[in-house]
């Protein structure tokens, strides 16, 4: 009994002074140089002591090695101090466990260095508070958004505090952040606003804040720090958006943006397969409404094939929408004209260039355009050497309802003496433009063969 108490007393020695176990305990206690020198530059570059660098027992090392991922990806990343910590705080908005943004909006607010750094300016709780209240946005909204950045003819500097054009950079970001395997367009949106380099700071640092977010979850015991403590005391109003669950936004802003862009999705899905599903539908009708007019092979063959390129060019059209692009009205008209061989001479385009169509709504639009075109050049204002097309469009802006576009189409110099000869009075395409469009898109129309030529007007909703 007396050998097995020594060896055992041995090897409990010698176990208790091995190094790993010396290096545990002393990390562990916290007691080392080499940890205080840990907590204090943590301290010095932060300003506080977080919560979230405070070494576990059971593994001590992982809180140095958060530290220089956070260095890395936060601290140490080019982009600008007060974008890096209002991004940190917007994010944080969609974690559950609340100490992310507790402790990011006190940086923010100057409890603590915003990002690591000293120099800069901290913010007043109003604008903390104007950050925190920022709805989250629906499809079309973001839709908005991305066409917003999209228009940007180069990279630029990452935009000021409390701009529009910030405003735009958070929304887009946080389709990346939220709904990452659904982001496609938002990354090439911000990618070319920012630039390659920025874009690669940027996901650098949602790593991190992505990290941040799963360890305070899978730790929810790290506990808020006093200043927080009482700079929420002092600021109900502060403590009542970070933390009651019952009201603040964060509690469903995730599922509120996922559902937007799911339903941004389903829209595209539901659209291709209607294509699908009815695309020889559409064909058959075509075909024959195209026999019933024509009484000769080869007159119905040409206006056939010609309606068939036109829904060919919508596919096309259409198939760009993977890149993430949405056909504009200008770009359709012109390359509608261009198909035709048409003299741009007797012919007055006015309105603004890059007015994107709805993708649920361009198939139908492009075969009225078809058909408008398709007259003037057989029997309208493109026939005729001495006449003239005008199209003429607008957008209207509504807060209440989508943006507008207005297209005026009229014809002079066609000399008609006969209207009720003019094909398309009765036809195809007479018909798709006075009762498809306003049936599918809600489109406002009117349609009237003058004697100098066809007049129509066409108000759809766009995306702007």
């Amino acid at each position: 009994m007396l050998s097995v108490t020594r060896s055992s007393r041995r090897n409990f020695i010698r176990e208790f002074l091995s190094f790993a176990a010396i290096r545990a305990r002393w990390r562990a206690t916290g007691g080392t140089g080499a940890q205080s020198r840990f907590k204090r530059e943590v301290q010095e570059r932060l300003g506080v002591l977080p919560q979230f660098f405070t070494p576990t027992e059971a593994a001590p090392e992982l809180a140095e090695q958060l530290w220089a991922q956070a260095k890395a990806a936060y601290l140490d990343n080019p982009l600008p101090s007060l974008f890096k910590e209002r991004l940190f705080v917007h994010l944080s908005r969609f974690c559950e466990v609340r100490y992310c943004i507790v402790r990011h909006v006190g940086f923010l607010i100057g409890k603590g260095n915003p990002a690591g750094d000293a120099r800069a300016a901290p913010e007043t709780i109003e604008q903390v508070n104007t950050l925190l209240s920022r709805p989250v946005l629906n499809a079309a909204q973001l839709e908005a958004v991305f066409a917003r950045l999209e228009n940007y003819t180069q990279p630029t500097n990452i935009p000021a505090p409390q701009t529009k054009a910030e405003e735009d950079l958070l929304d887009a970001i946080t389709v990346m952040f939220v709904v990452p395997a659904r982001s496609a367009q938002a990354r090439a949106a911000v990618r070319r606003a920012v630039g390659d380099r920025s874009f690669e700071h940027i996901t650098a640092l949602l790593t991190f804040i992505r990290t941040a977010h799963y360890w305070t979850e899978t730790h929810p015991e790290v506990g808020y720090e006093t200043d927080m403590i009482m700079l929420m005391a002092q600021h109900q109003d502060l403590a009542r958006r970070l933390l009651d669950t019952a009201d603040a936004e964060w509690a469903h802003a995730g599922d509120a943006l996922r559902e937007a862009l799911t339903g941004q999705l389903q829209v595209l899905n539901t659209e291709l397969q209607h294509r699908t599903r009815n695309l020889l539908s559409v064909i058959q009708v075509i075909f024959d409404r195209t026999l019933s007019k024509h009484t000769t092979l080869k007159s119905f063959a040409d206006v056939f094939s010609s309606r068939l390129d036109a829904i060919s060019s919508v596919q096309a059209y259409l198939s760009r929408l993977v890149q993430g692009e949405k056909v504009t009205f200008d770009g359709l008209l012109r390359t509608e004209l261009a198909a035709h061989a048409v003299s741009l001479k007797q012919i007055t385009l006015e309105g603004p260039v890059g007015v994107r169509l709805r993708s649920s709504t361009l198939q139908t639009f492009a075969l009225a355009i078809h058909e408008l075109v398709v007259n003037a050049v057989k029997y309208g204002a493109l026939a005729c050497p001495t006449a003239h097309l005008t199209v003429r469009w607008e957008v209207e802006q509504n807060e209440e309802q989508p943006p507008l576009l207005h297209v005026h189409w009229r014809e002079t110099g066609v000399n008609i003496i006969h209207i009720d000869d003019i094909p398309m009075q009765p036809g195809y395409g007479r018909e798709l433009i006075e009762r498809a469009l306003p049936y599918q898109l809600r489109a406002t129309t009117h349609f009237e063969v003058m004697p100098e030529g066809v007049c129509c007007s066409i108000s759809v909703p766009v995306l702007a």
